[in-house]
């Protein structure tokens, strides 16, 4: 390395892994709009909301928190009347019934509007709000980053920090080798912050499990495994409480998780498969620490390349691809072995497209988080896919750049046909 990246890498980790309460999409509206109601005077005459095309799709489906409802409009509606962005990803955490019915009331009145721009980033919110005043705000680059305010043509505020992906540039610096070296060399105490969301998740794992909230695949899987028709192994547990812990998210569930990559469902297909390998190999808590690190940063790593909202599914290209990378290592892997099991995830789960959030996430989830420990698995067992053949490069920076092309020049379409699809 030219220089060292540790703090950067530290710094992009710890941004990307917060709390959350309920699907990031319609969350980053609700936090826009909370944000913007801070500025607004008056009764609330007419709010305007425009949205990316990833985040439309995502927010159409997926339960919000607090309500038993689905929609942007809605989010914009709580978020505006009940929301507290103080709380950043936890802004739904105060919605409760008197804000509910008033949101309701203002979407009833026509008052809430909705739409997308076909050209903007993937993260995109924009909120106009007229009162007595009238507020503009924007949000971009990242779920909760506010990029400008303007009251009555006046820009109050301005913070272009992260707009796009220039804070993370760095990363495309990197190589995986040279990742899993920083995640081995950190002194461990500035890692403790990453087994904060093992708990977390796994409380929502539970809640999933013992509920019948989103599409209940977890909760089935969990069924059939004590019938006998499907062992039990770190895989297929891997399998069922990543699934519990979607279908408690994605059922708005009121039970926050830690994201990764500053995505819910991606922290969880990268933070649970972890721990349930390193318990049932009996791994320390400083080698589960580095293997969190490890995982989160090369989800990072690959969002660079992909995009932060992608056509394919970022659970399986980038949570999947992290998971399977620090299982290997956590297992005594080297570089070969870890790069390995990610070709083998890459050359079986890219093309899995994302149609939105919502129940059936938790099938994909499961996908993902089954096959990052079988990966794994098979790449320390010998098994290696061929090189250089399909999405699969000579390296796996290669193949990570091939995931790159397809995303943006194959995938970039997608977006708009879902569109068609969800809109029908």
């Amino acid at each position: 390395m030219d220089r060292d990246y540790t703090l950067d890498l530290i710094r992009v980790v710890k941004e990307g892994t917060n709390p959350a309460l309920g699907c990031t999409e319609p969350v980053a509206v609700a936090y826009a709009s909370s944000v913007c109601s801070k500025y607004s005077i008056g009764d609330l005459r007419n709010l305007k909301c425009t949205v990316s095309k990833s985040i439309y799709k995502n927010g159409k489906s997926v339960l919000i928190p607090h309500t038993g409802r689905c929609g942007l409009e809605l989010a914009a509606a709580v978020g505006f009347v009940g929301g507290d962005s103080d709380n950043g990803f936890m802004v739904l955490n105060s919605v409760d019934d008197i804000s509910l019915a008033m949101a309701e009331e203002l979407i009833g009145k026509g008052v809430i509007g909705l739409d997308y721009d076909e050209d903007a980033p993937d993260v995109f919110v924009k909120i106009i709000a007229s009162s007595d005043n009238e507020v503009e705000l924007i949000l971009q680059g990242s779920h909760t980053h506010i990029e400008e305010i303007i009251v009555d043509g006046k820009i109050v505020f301005k913070d272009l920090a992260e707009n796009g992906s220039s804070s993370k540039d760095f990363l495309q610096n990197l190589s995986f080798e040279e990742i899993r070296m920083i995640a081995e060399d950190i002194e461990i105490s500035l890692l403790d912050f990453t087994i904060d969301g093992v708990e977390m998740n796994l409380k929502a794992a539970d809640a999933g499990l013992k509920s019948d909230m989103g599409l209940g695949l977890g909760k089935k899987l969990n069924d059939i495994q004590k019938m006998g028709l499907i062992s039990m192994d770190s895989g297929t547990k891997s399998r069922i409480l990543t699934a519990a812990a979607a279908d408690m998210r994605m059922g708005g569930g009121d039970c926050p998780i830690m994201t990764s990559g500053g995505s819910g469902n991606q922290g969880l297909g990268v933070i649970i498969p972890i721990y349930i390998v390193a318990e049932e190999r009996n791994v320390g808590d400083e080698r589960l620490k580095r293997s969190l690190f490890f995982a989160h940063a090369i989800n990072e790593y690959v969002k660079v390349y992909s995009g932060k909202l992608s056509g394919m599914c970022g659970c399986a290209i980038g949570a999947g691809i992290g998971a399977t990378a620090a299982i290997t290592w956590m297992l005594g892997g080297n570089d070969e072995q870890i790069a390995g099991a990610c070709n083998n995830m890459f050359a079986n789960l890219s093309g899995m497209i994302c149609d939105g959030a919502k129940n059936t996430c938790a099938l994909k989830l499961a996908t993902s988080a089954g096959e990052a420990v079988l990966s794994a698995h098979l790449s320390l067992n010998g098994f290696l896919v061929t090189p250089d053949v399909g999405i699969v490069g000579n390296t796996i920076e290669d193949t990570i750049k091939n995931i790159g092309k397809l995303s943006h020049l194959g995938f970039n379409k997608v977006d708009d046909i879902m569109i068609q699809i969800i809109d029908r």
